[in-house]
């Protein structure tokens, strides 16, 4: 906690015999993040890749079908408690060939459903535009889209009819029978207009001229139409049922094999990076410290302990210090605190050997949200959303993001307990603290001193970021140093002094405040020449005299500035927490107007919806300004950002 993961740089020369176990081993393993020797060592250069292979075109197109098939069957890619499995490449193709083709089949089967099932309907809505059994035969307004024809053929030739119009979409109704004779009613698209004549004149059709605009449909044409729509949407749910089980019969084949395939292609790209003389192999990467006693061990065992290993502490490598060579980051954090690494990482990724603020973030985050959003009914909507997002999403980032709205229904919990506040409403809880509406002068001063404990605390771990890198002049003059430290303290003695009610200090400036005020100010003012002495540079001002005072004069004026505004802007806190009470007072005020319409219920659907809007709308702004204020007026004075993030083979392998 506080600081990175300890990483190690890891050498392994093995015999060229051994690759395959030791690859089998490191990729299994999973923790090791692989790099190219030769990145690393200046000798390494000198040896030759062990490989540089690119993925075979029979594999491509195998993985391509495998991944066509998985977001088919909607099956995502698994990687645990998956088994690779081991059986010949023909045996799997073949299978996976056959599962092809019973997907294409229903596939097919799928899509021919779905066209006519849209055709129906758009049939439906056309004919159905005209009130139910008000429809006249002939009107050229009406049947501006379709053709409607009425007339009588032999009950033979009405198959045969059936069949020939089978290819496009239409509505065939018998509505009457003389003899042999069937008198039927077809509707066909006006698209599809030709084809319907030259099906009727291949069946003898004789067309029945209708001279009365006033005959009307039979009902039986619409009863038709939906025994049909139901029909196909009974055989669509036949066929996703049968896609379902067809996933469930064969998603752990698939999985597995997709599995294989990208263990192979990672063996493949893990060869990119080994280097090799003519006998041995060398790999090279970094290694989390808890994770090295398990990895050396194992490649041991795969080794038969004929290896060499070198291990060395990122500390200890000169390049490191140097800072021409970047050791990958990976949080280190209690699980209370994992969620907010989220937050973190949306700034950057701290520098290896720097002071990680993810658990002073957690903290100071959850602190501000509840000053600004305390109520206990809001915070356990927030807790419940939060809770359920968190059991019930996907691992990772989600579930990490339902904690922090849990958190921050903790927080609003808390807060609403101490401003005696649930769901707006004041007097049913005791006040533990304060009624922010009533104590706005105690509200402003604590939010205050808050961002004065926040500035100060980004000093201090800017001050030991120094300290572990040894940058002892920047530890001394940079904006967040020790000697901008002592003139923000002075500065700070000063103002309550100001502003104090008291008359027994008000004015009264200590001399050891005075002294150290006016000592910093010149120390900083006369930065650029000391560096330039204590560095052993010959010119103390290399731009001129008059230059380095002005340089001087500006960095004085933007120190001080930049604490004035940095703790100013804490000030939002108290004044989002003001916002949040008057929102109430404006949703209940509200509410009493209407409060004698409809028997009360416009008053009671006020109020619920009033603070649905509170929670969604203000919940949204002050996490906003929370994030605001840790990011601008926290992590601005020390953060320094990685360029490298740990990524292990792991997490390659996932696809993540």
């Amino acid at each position: 906690m506080f600081t990175p993961e300890k990483m190690e740089q890891i050498h392994v020369v093995f015999s060229e015999k051994d690759s395959d176990r030791v690859i089998d081993v490191v990729l299994k393993q999973g923790s090791l993040q692989l790099v190219d020797a030769a990145d690393m060592e200046l000798w390494a250069q000198h040896l030759s890749k062990a490989g540089d292979e690119e993925e075979t075109a029979a594999m491509r197109t195998r993985r391509e079908r495998i991944e066509d098939l998985l977001k088919h069957l909607s099956l995502l890619p698994q990687t645990k408690e998956i088994q690779s499995i081991e059986k010949p490449w023909d045996e799997i193709d073949q299978k996976i060939a056959d599962i092809e083709q019973v997907l294409n089949d229903y596939l097919d089967q799928r899509g021919k459903l779905e066209t006519e099932l849209e055709r129906l309907n758009e049939l439906k809505n056309r004919v159905g535009s005209v009130p139910f059994m008000k429809i006249p035969l002939k009107s050229s307004e009406t049947y501006s889209y379709l053709t409607v024809e009425v007339g009588h053929l032999t009950e033979k030739n009405l198959e045969n009819l059936r069949q020939n119009l089978s290819s496009i979409l239409h509505i065939l109704s018998p509505i009457g029978r003389f003899g042999d004779m069937v008198t039927i009613m077809v509707i066909v698209l006006k698209q599809d207009e030709a084809k319907l004549y030259s099906a009727l004149r291949e069946a003898g059709f004789q067309t029945i001229e209708v001279e009365d605009e006033d005959q009307q449909l039979s009902p039986e044409i619409f009863q038709e139409m939906d025994t049909k729509i139901v029909q196909i949407q009974k055989d669509l749910t036949g066929i996703e049922d049968k896609i379902k089980k067809l996933a469930s019969d064969h998603g752990s084949f698939l999985q597995s094999v997709h599995y294989r395939i990208r263990f192979i292609n990672m063996k493949r790209q893990m060869m990119k990076f080994f280097r090799k003389t003519d006998r041995t192999v060398l790999i090279s990467g970094w290694l989390p410290q808890d994770e090295r006693d398990p990895f050396i061990g194992e490649i041991r065992q795969a080794t038969r302990n004929q290896c060499i290993i070198e291990e060395i502490p990122a500390e200890a490598i000169p390049m490191v210090r140097e800072g021409k060579l970047h050791v990958p980051v990976k949080l280190k954090n209690p699980s209370i605190f994992k969620p907010f690494e989220l937050i973190t990482s949306a700034y950057g990724i701290p520098a290896y050997q720097t002071m990680d603020p993810t658990p002073i973030l957690g903290i100071s985050f959850l602190l501000m949200f509840g000053m600004m959003f305390g109520d206990v009914g809001h915070g356990l909507v927030l807790a419940l959303v939060g809770a359920l997002l968190a059991l019930k999403g996907k691992p990772g980032n989600q579930r990490n993001a339902g904690m922090l709205i849990f958190y921050g229904g903790c927080a609003s919990i808390v807060f609403g307990l101490l401003f005696g506040s649930i769901f707006g409403m004041e007097d049913l809880l005791p006040t533990i603290w304060i009624k922010p509406m009533e104590s706005i002068d105690r509200l402003f001063k604590v939010a205050i001193f808050f961002g004065i404990g926040m500035v100060f605390m980004a000093i201090g771990i800017n001050v030991i970021n120094g300290i572990k890198k040894r940058d002892f002049l920047g530890l001394l003059f940079d904006k967040a140093g020790l000697l901008a430290a002592i003139l923000y303290w002075c500065g700070i003695i000063v103002a309550t002094r100001m502003i104090t009610t008291e008359a027994e200090t008000r004015g009264k400036i200590p001399l050891i405040v005075t002294i150290l005020m006016l000592a910093s100010v010149a120390l900083l003012f006369l930065k650029e020449p000391i560096v330039h002495l204590i560095q052993g540079k010959r010119k103390l001002f290399p731009e001129g005299v008059a230059t380095g005072i002005m340089g001087g004069i500006v960095e004085i004026l933007e120190i001080f500035l930049g604490f004035l505004a940095n703790t100013v802007s804490f000030i939002r806190v108290a004044a989002f927490g003001l916002a949040h009470a008057g929102l109430f007072m404006a949703i209940f005020a509200l509410s009493d107007a209407v409060k004698n319409m409809a028997a009360g219920l416009v008053s009671l659907l006020v109020l619920i919806f009033g603070n649905i809007l509170i929670i969604l709308l203000e919940g949204l702004v002050v996490s906003i300004q929370a994030v605001r204020l840790e990011f601008y007026e926290f992590f601005s004075r020390f953060f320094v950002q990685s360029d490298v993030v740990y990524r292990p083979l792991s997490a390659e392998l996932k696809g993540n």
